[in-house]
């Protein structure tokens, strides 16, 4: 719209000088000057920008304008009588200035512009300047007129005046760099119109010059122009943009000091020339420019001040944040290469080690010893004493690794409750074997942990470097070692040989092979038939978990179970076992009118896997077999991990009527105590009890009966696992033990094996080589 504006207002303006007669000229200037002023209050309001009330106060103003030229039409035209001077039209006009300074100042000005003192102080100076030159030319005359009247002169005088005035605005908003928006420039472009316009009038009424219809009139109807473009411009209701910085403003240097050197100038043009001036007022002008060009120096050596200041406190800032940069990239090298918890190496610091010690051994004629070290049940105590207790316990264990190696010696925590000592430069392959014993030893001794006594035992690997070795190579003979201790019963240490490598290379194409075969449906269950000895029927049976890989062939549980347990692998094969041994079991036919019972194993890590329970509800309702028929198995090992919630987990079967069995019972931790503070149904005697009962004399019963008797007192039932002679079964008999289970009665079957096992299942025959199979 505003270039629409911008051409109609050009059409009208030459229209105003073709038009003919004196009456169609002021006809025109009134209706260009109301069209200017209805549409700048127009787009205010239908725009309602932030700089609204300003545009306002421009509307404002032209009204005025127009109110004073219509005052004068009014006498020219309807009056046909001259304007007397001074008039209401004089009024108006004045009147319209101050809101039109206003109005731009409000239009123009940025919020929080930085600089904006400045800018105004220098449009001081040039004002001031041409305070003097318009003195020279017009103030003085007026002032020294002596046909007017005192009014008449401050009248006369006042419009020069509130042309410096508009002078002051176009170049406040020049300096400060506001005038950014076409808007702005288009405001500008008016109001430097309308100060050349007033000027140029005022000259040519002092010398009887002026006549309507000239080029100053053009000046004013332009001013009219502009300002509507200006209000109608798109970038009037946009916010202000980046203010001009002060190196921008330097390019006005020139002007500002023009402005100061006039009032010289006309001195010193007038002393040559012999042309009469008013030296007091130049002088004041003079002196009031120097005054503020004085202030501004002290404002600029002030601004300098608080720069250098700041730039100092910022330097001062910036290598404070230097040393804080070095300290805290010395600290993350530090945590990079150096474990958290004891401050010993990393595994990538004792990484870099080895492979330097392999890099210089053949320079040093020696030999590169690595020993892994691995807690034997830390995670058993770090469950049950809760984490702090086991971080505090793994801080003394690296306490004792490094007062028992040499000075220059590597003692690193590999992670978890792993450790590593790397010897470099060993002439005695013995004295590295003598140091692996020593470390089992010493970390056979307990350990005192805040006011608690703990005792552990350790499982060592030691492995030695040769022409050839690599770090890695190095590192996982080691490793390979380690395990083998462990597989050996652990509490001791193992040194590597060749053989191990091909064992860690199985263990980890295991660990490999986990993957993706459950999808491929490569596990299998098998059942192990439970026998009530004294009746011989049959009660229920045991699933048990079988593994035909399609490469490796036919893998045991002893050698995947453990892999599964530390992987966590076990979670979902665990899922699996649950669901189909609940499947398999829902089909099977009551024996003498008694559901039969299947008996899953659940490990310690299930145990601690917040999803066990609904596992087991989902297997339970989607193959719709009954809680009752459910026996859960865990070992005793697992009632130590966390007291609390393993036995919240187990009540939380009980509900449901699921009963809870130990495996293994008598081989691992149990107690008195566990067995009070667990919901315990059934006892698993393990099979290490069992295997003395085929001594004719008997050896081992005592170690059943007390089994026995304490089941009899907390009213448990009681499986022996592993019988497989017939005088194993015949002494459990006699000793009243309810049911049994092992190869002497039936070895596992498969599922439609299982299925014909009951079909034609009846009581137990107790004559020899009678068993079922």
């Amino acid at each position: 719209m505003w270039r629409w504006v911008l051409a109609v207002g050009a059409a009208a303006v030459w229209l105003y000088f073709l038009v003919p007669g004196i009456h169609a000229h002021d006809l025109t200037y009134l209706g260009i000057g109301i069209g200017s002023t209805v549409c700048v209050a127009y787009a205010a309001r239908r725009r309602r920008t932030v700089q609204r009330r300003g545009w306002y106060l421009v509307a404002a103003a032209n009204a005025c304008f127009i109110l004073g030229d219509a005052i004068g039409d009014f006498y020219d035209l309807v009056l046909q009588a001259g304007l007397p001077f001074p008039s209401w039209a004089d009024a108006f006009y004045l009147a319209g200035y101050p809101l039109l300074f206003t109005g731009v100042f409000r239009i123009s000005r940025p919020r929080g512009a930085a600089g904006s003192r400045e800018a105004r102080l220098d449009a001081a100076m040039v004002s001031v300047g041409a305070l003097a030159l318009s003195w020279q030319l017009l103030m003085g005359s007026y002032a020294h007129d002596a046909t007017l009247s005192t009014a008449g002169k401050l009248v006369t005088m006042a419009y020069p005046v509130m042309d410096l005035g508009v002078l002051f605005v176009v170049v406040n908003s020049m300096m400060a760099g506001t005038g950014r928006r076409a808007a702005e420039r288009l405001l500008s472009v008016a109001l430097l119109v309308l100060f050349i316009g007033d000027f140029v009038y005022d000259l040519q009424v002092l010398h009887g010059s002026y006549a309507a219809g000239g080029p100053v009139d053009a000046a004013f109807l332009l001013n009219y122009v502009f300002i509507a473009a200006a209000a109608a411009h798109p970038s009037a209701a946009e916010p202000h943009p980046k203010v001009a910085d002060r190196q921008e403003r330097r390019s006005w240097l020139p002007l500002i000091a023009a402005a100061g050197f006039l009032s010289p100038a006309i001195l010193l043009i007038s002393s040559l020339g012999g042309t009469p001036v008013d030296v007091p007022v130049l002088a004041g002008t003079c002196m009031v420019v120097i005054g503020l060009a004085v202030v501004r120096t002290d404002w600029l050596f002030g601004r300098l001040g608080h720069q250098t200041s700041e730039l100092t406190r910022r330097s001062e800032s910036l290598q404070a944040a230097l040393i804080t940069q070095q300290a805290l990239e010395g600290d993350l090298r530090h945590r990079a290469f150096h474990d958290s918890l004891t401050g010993l190496p990393n595994r990538a610091l004792l990484h870099n080690r080895v492979q330097h010690a392999l890099e210089s051994s053949p320079r040093l004629s020696g030999t590169v010893a690595l020993f892994f070290c691995d807690l034997d049940g830390f995670k058993a105590v770090n469950d049950s004493r809760g984490h702090q207790f086991g971080d505090d316990l793994l801080n003394a264990v690296g306490k004792r690794l490094t007062t028992i190696v040499r000075p220059g010696d590597t003692v690193a925590r590999l992670g978890g409750d792993e450790f590593a000592i790397l010897l470099e430069d060993i002439d005695d392959i013995d004295g590295a074997i003598s140091l692996a014993d020593r470390i089992v030893t010493v970390l056979r001794q307990p350990a005192i942990v805040g006011d608690q006594q703990i005792q552990l035992s350790a499982s060592v690997g030691l492995a030695f470097a040769d022409s050839g070795t690599t770090t890695e190579s190095l590192l996982s003979e080691a490793d390979a070692a380690m395990y083998d201790a462990k597989a050996h019963g652990k509490d001791r240490y193992v040194v590597f040989e060749t053989f191990m490598r091909a064992r860690a290379v199985e263990r980890m194409a295991l660990m490999n092979a986990f993957q993706g075969s459950l999808q491929r449906n490569e596990f299998f269950l098998e059942y192990q038939p439970e026998h009530a000895l004294a009746a011989g029927t049959l009660e229920g049976f045991e699933a048990l978990v079988r593994w035909q890989h399609p490469t490796l062939g036919r893998i045991e549980p002893a050698r995947f179970i453990p892999l599964a347990e530390e992987t966590g692998f076990i979670v979902p094969l665990g899922r699996w076992i649950l669901d189909q041994a609940c499947l398999e079991a829902a089909n099977w036919a009551p024996v003498q009118g008694q559901p039969l019972t299947v008996s899953v194993n659940v490990s310690g890590r299930q145990l601690q896997d917040p999803q066990l329970f609904h596992d087991v509800q989902n297997a339970l309702a989607f193959s719709g077999l009954s809680p009752r028929q459910l026996i859960l198995e865990i070992t005793e090992t697992v009632l130590i991990l966390n007291l609390d919630d393993i036995a919240t987990v187990l009540r939380q079967f009980k509900t449901m009527g699921i009963r809870i069995a130990i495996d293994d019972f008598g081989s691992g931790y149990s107690s008195l105590a566990y067995l009070r503070q667990f919901p315990v149904d059934i006892l698993k005697i393990d099979k290490s009890f069992v295997d003395p009962l085929q001594s004719a004399a008997g050896e081992g019963a005592a170690f059943v009966q007390t089994i026995l008797a304490l089941a009899r007192e907390l009213r448990l039932a009681v499986t022996a696992e592993g019988v497989e002679q017939e005088i194993q079964r015949d002494a459990l008999t006699r000793m009243h033990c309810h049911s049994a289970q092992g190869y002497l009665l039936s070895r596992p079957l498969g599922a439609t094996a299982t299925r014909n096992y009951i079909a034609s299942a009846c009581p137990l025959d107790r004559q020899p080589g009678h068993a079922p199979v």
